[in-house]
């Protein structure tokens, strides 16, 4: 078995069964395994795309400041499995979800390098991504690195030109700040409305607590179980005989 590299994301924060998903996405089965972000690095990081360019090689469009989400989707174009099966299982989830269009940004953004304005025009054709579906590349080095450290997002490449990188979808408020992420290569539909619509309303208390609820059950049962043997153990004291 392969090493596992990178340190694990913060235990207070990623879900095991989310974790889980994101391990076993992995493009080949036995390959090394980039573990995805660490939402304590990434949430609340500002993602605007400054240096980044379309497949006409034009800057990210000017959009008007309004209250829409945006779904954010890193790919590389390359890619020989995961990418095109994640954008596909996207596209799919968002008209399962009850969002409407109009209520969110959709962006897929590549972390290769080497993403060129044809091979990023391909791939909007291959995946029949609708008109208001951005699709972004790096214009230079620094806006690519600078993006991917904010994101937490790694990749690793290997021979052949090919990357080992996380299945995930991050959600960004309207203001463009990280919100959370969907993970796996088919976003659950109903967990990306949830993370949409959080987006677009602020995080509640019970957002800002729900990282937390699996240590908090954990030492309640901790609690339970010690008061219990504390009363099971005076019990037996009492009827044991003199």
């Amino acid at each position: 078995m392969r090493a596992v590299l990178l340190p694990l994301p913060g235990p207070t924060t990623v879900s095991a069964a989310a974790l889980v998903l994101a391990l076993f996405s992995s493009e080949v089965a036995g390959a090394t395994i980039v573990l995805p972000p660490d939402p304590d690095v990434a949430i609340g990081q500002e993602i605007s795309f400054d240096g980044f360019v379309d497949q006409n090689g034009a800057p990210l469009p000017a959009v008007r400041p309004d209250a829409r989400p945006w779904i954010v989707s890193p790919m590389y174009s390359r890619c020989p499995a995961t990418c095109s099966a994640t954008t596909a299982a996207l596209k799919a989830a968002l008209q399962r979800s009850g969002l409407r269009p109009s209520e969110y940004h959709a962006v897929s953004f590549s972390f290769d390098p080497r993403e060129t304005d044809a091979s990023l025009a391909e791939f909007r054709a291959r995946m029949h991504l609708p008109p208001d579906w951005v699709t972004l590349r790096a214009g230079d080095p620094t806006a690519l690195e600078r993006t991917l450290r904010r994101l937490d997002f790694r990749t690793m490449e290997r021979d052949g030109g090919r990357f080992e990188h996380p299945n995930l979808v991050a959600v960004l408020d309207p203001s463009h700040r990280v919100v959370g992420f969907v993970y796996g290569v088919s976003p659950s539909p109903s967990e990306l409305a949830r993370v949409v619509t959080q987006a677009r309303n602020g995080v509640s208390a019970l957002d800002r607590w729900r990282p937390y609820a699996f240590f908090l059950a954990a030492l309640g049962l901790l609690a339970s179980t010690a008061t219990f043997l504390g009363l099971f153990g005076r019990r037996r004291r009492r009827l044991a005989p003199l």
